[in-house]
């Protein structure tokens, strides 16, 4: 039984550290998917802390995938090796059709599954899966009449097909999106983003007049002025440039740089490249020269605070062509020049990132070192689960072994109980008297494995009744067997101590000699133990005696 016993102790312990260690993942797992919008680089250092996601429960193994796949989609990390995002996304889906929970979740999971594929280089894929979340999305929208997730999956299907230079694919996205209309898209509120993307989709496709009639419908849109001036109307004057319509594109750029001169903007830089440009297309080469002569100027008072190597590539080589439409030669070295400093400082690039990969890896070292220091101290608990288990055994030993001492000290008293049998006759009692002097070691023994038989049979030998309790212990008898065992220790405590020390306090002090237990003295005289501890104390505090002090051994 007692072996049964240990065993369910054993696992029940188990069970508790494991039931530990995994409600601590689960919760890791919820921290993290609060800071997934608000700090993602904690909530992945929350997540790697997770040693064994495969042994969550299924929710928050979902969860996990889908914090993991988020995190790197929104950080444009690759999902190349997130495969079990399509695991969460079939678990937030299947609920979602159950129950109607998880919509957060089986939506943005889904376009993570899509993002998975692309990554994978298996474009039909991630565009069927794009498909099916945009049916979801229109069933949530017939529903709610919210449109949010229609926006989203159009808006992200379009980058993904803009990504793959996938023009048709990005315009009926797009246009599938305008279609909503500006009620239902305004929710991004990038109505003019979108008519702006648009228009640079229909140029590529050739599509010209489109084109225009989207930049026109961007520029009518005022939720984003700044958009408007910044973007979409100098997008708009360089693609009329690209299709022929120069006059137009010079106008649109000239209106641009007089608002970019009032506003002091670095825009202004570009503004005049494009004007050199379109006047260098009109064969006018010294107006062309003039506008790139206050271009370059002007960037080199811009090039220390913002840092824009494509336009600086842009003014390189627009330079060396004006400089052959203007004197006939071509030179090299300038590019040539460009092109060193940007690999030198490439390489540098690359270095400072080979650092920070290395300090990466320094710190997932010093996580797994974490992590290994935690698996210690959990083996170190089970140690001292071990070693607690093991002194339940020992515990257990020695009280069997006990028991078996005890049965002995029986076997021993045995006798005495045989002559207490006649001890209840009244003439008997004086034997009784002799007898108790005679086995008062046989009494301490008794007295010191208390057991009930024991306890019964101290009780029939010191309370044959409440009367003759006292007279039981002959005390002189025992005073004379104290002075001849202990070296007239009685005789030297009555003449020092008789006008101190009352007779019980007399007899304490004589039991605490012959090394009787507080307990053995309870047992033997009858006496509470409250009052032994209290008459303890008197002697003491009349023998001027510490309180930890011995007293048989501060007497004389």
């Amino acid at each position: 039984m007692k072996s049964k016993l240990l065993i369910w102790t054993i696992g029940a312990m188990a069970l508790c550290l494991m039931s530990a260690c995994a409600n601590g993942d689960v919760q890791r797992v919820q921290k993290a998917e609060e800071l997934l919008t608000v700090n993602r680089d904690s909530a992945m250092a929350i997540l790697r802390e997770v040693v064994r996601p495969d042994q969550l429960p299924e929710e928050s193994k979902a969860l996990y995938w889908f914090c993991v796949a988020d995190i790197r989609a929104n950080t444009m990390q690759s999902l190349s090796e997130d495969s079990m995002i399509c695991w969460a996304a079939q678990y937030f889906r299947d609920r979602w059709l159950q129950d109607g929970a998880y919509e957060d979740y089986m939506m943005k999971a889904g376009m993570e599954e899509a993002f998975y594929w692309w990554w994978n280089d298996n474009k039909e894929k991630a565009q069927q899966v794009l498909q099916r979340q945009q049916r979801y999305a229109e069933e949530i929208a017939e529903k709610k009449g919210e449109h949010i997730w229609e926006v989203i999956l159009l808006r992200i299907s379009a980058e993904l097909a803009m990504r793959d230079y996938d023009y048709e694919h990005v315009r009926d996205y797009t246009e599938a999106l305008i279609r909503l209309g500006d009620e239902k898209a305004i929710h991004l509120d990038e109505v003019v983003r979108v008519y702006n993307g648009m228009a640079i989709t229909y140029f590529y496709l050739g599509e010209y007049d489109k084109m225009e009639e989207s930049f026109e419908k961007a520029i009518a849109h005022t939720s984003d002025s700044a958009f408007v001036v910044n973007v979409v109307r100098r997008n708009y004057a360089d693609l009329l440039g690209e299709i022929g319509q120069t006059d137009r594109a010079i106008r649109m750029h000239e209106e641009l740089a007089t608002v970019y001169r009032e506003g002091e903007s670095w825009l202004l830089v570009e503004s005049l490249y494009s004007l050199s440009r379109l006047w260098l297309n009109k064969g006018d080469k010294q107006r062309a020269d003039r506008y790139m002569r206050e271009a370059e100027e002007l960037f080199e008072t811009y090039k220390e605070t913002i840092s824009s190597p494509s336009a600086e590539a842009g003014l390189l080589a627009h330079r060396q062509v004006l400089n052959y439409a203007l004197y006939g030669h071509y030179q090299m070295m300038p590019l040539a020049t460009y092109n060193t400093q940007w690999q030198d400082k490439d390489y540098i690039r690359y270095r400072v990132a080979e650092a920070k990969e290395r300090s990466m890896s320094d710190l997932r070292e010093q996580v797994l070192r974490q992590k290994l220091a935690k698996q210690r101290q959990t083996i170190l608990i089970i140690g001292l689960v071990g070693v607690v288990l093991g002194l339940c055994l020992l515990s257990v030993y020695l009280y069997r072994r006990r028991q078996r001492l005890l049965l002995e000290k029986e076997e021993e008293i045995e006798t005495l109980r045989n002559m207490l049998a006649s001890a209840d006759k009244p003439d008997d009692k004086e034997s009784v008297r002799k007898l108790m002097l005679q086995q008062l070691g046989v009494i301490k023994t008794i007295a010191g494995t208390p057991t009930e038989a024991n306890q019964q049979l101290l009780a029939r030998l010191m309370a044959l009744n409440e009367e003759t309790a006292n007279a039981l212990i002959d005390w002189p008898s025992i005073y004379k067997t104290i002075d001849l065992v202990y070296d007239g220790f009685y005789t030297r405590l009555v003449q020092k101590y008789r006008n101190v020390l009352n007779e019980k306090e007399l007899q304490l002090c004589c039991l605490l000699k012959a090394d009787f237990s507080t307990k053995e003295i309870n047992m033997l005289t009858r006496q509470s133990l409250q009052t032994i501890y209290q008459r303890k104390t008197q002697v003491r505090q009349k023998l001027n005696l510490a309180e930890a002090e011995d007293i048989t051994t501060a007497i004389i």
